[in-house]
């Protein structure tokens, strides 16, 4: 599904501010892989997944998404391919457009667009039962602007958006991060039934090592732009966070000092 191939990605190169963010970087990564992705700040997570996106290019190496070298391509190529969402809830949103009108540009992207209707019965029908399985009564607010929702309903409909249009693929960076932990569980939820229905490949960055063993079926750890961990489900199941904090200590040669990655 995904194959990144001796992937560098430097930032203000040959300047007292250099930043190796992807050292070397190889993964492959299976159709229907659900990937928590974990490391302290700085480590290239946010990163690895903008090169795969498009949003950032890389600076040397190749990148298949399906099966397609898009290594090249821009991120507006790549979107018929990835749903994304950040973790920021008014950064994947049209504040001032209504639910209804965020879904009908999400449900385009990626696809060729005429001048034909961008909302019609049939998509209404389609939005409403999209909505209705976050259970937050959002398909009966559709013509409500989307700046009046809170942080949940707005990550909540973010996922909507991510996935309508079927992607193959879906990055998610720390789309819980910003919000509080009853709206953040209702979001993991829905996260973790949408790539199961859909039969999604995903991956999620967190900075909460309990929700990255809970969630998915593979776990990485990154440091200095490099995987150092790459744990299955199996022994995943049976990790502890503390053993988690074990591995990444032998395995980076370093403390392990990031206290947000307790929480």
């Amino acid at each position: 599904m995904i194959k990144l191939k001796h992937v560098y990605k430097i930032f203000f190169p040959n300047t007292a501010n250099e930043v190796l963010a992807l050292n070397d970087m190889n993964i492959e990564i299976n159709p229907g892989d659900f990937v928590t992705i974990i490391g302290s700040n700085g480590a290239g997570k946010s990163t690895f997944l903008k090169v795969i996106s498009g949003i950032e290019t890389v600076d040397e190496g190749t990148i298949e998404v399906a099966g397609q070298n898009v290594t090249g391509d821009p991120e507006y190529k790549r979107a018929k391919y990835i749903g994304r969402i950040d973790q920021d809830p008014m950064a994947s949103t049209a504040s001032e457009m209504t639910i209804e009108e965020n879904l009908a540009m999400a449900y385009m992207r990626g696809k060729r667009r005429g001048l034909h209707q961008g909302i019609n019965a049939e998509r209404k029908q389609m939005f409403q039962e999209a909505l209705a399985d976050t259970g937050l009564g959002l398909e009966k607010r559709l013509q409500v602007p989307v700046r009046t929702l809170s942080g949940g309903q707005r990550q909540a409909l973010a996922l909507v958006m991510a996935t309508i249009a079927e992607p193959k693929l879906l990055l998610l960076d720390e789309h819980t991060a910003a919000l509080d932990p009853k709206a953040a569980k209702q979001v993991m939820d829905m996260t973790h039934k949408i790539v199961a229905v859909k039969k999604l490949t995903a991956l999620m960055i967190t900075h909460n090592m309990e929700q990255a063993i809970q969630f998915g079926n593979r776990l990485i750890m990154m440091h200095r732009g490099r995987i150092i961990l790459d744990i299955g489900q199996e022994e995943k199941a049976r990790l502890t966070v503390s053993q988690l904090i074990e591995q990444f200590t032998a395995a980076s040669g370093t403390a392990f000092a990031d206290r947000v990655l307790l929480s």
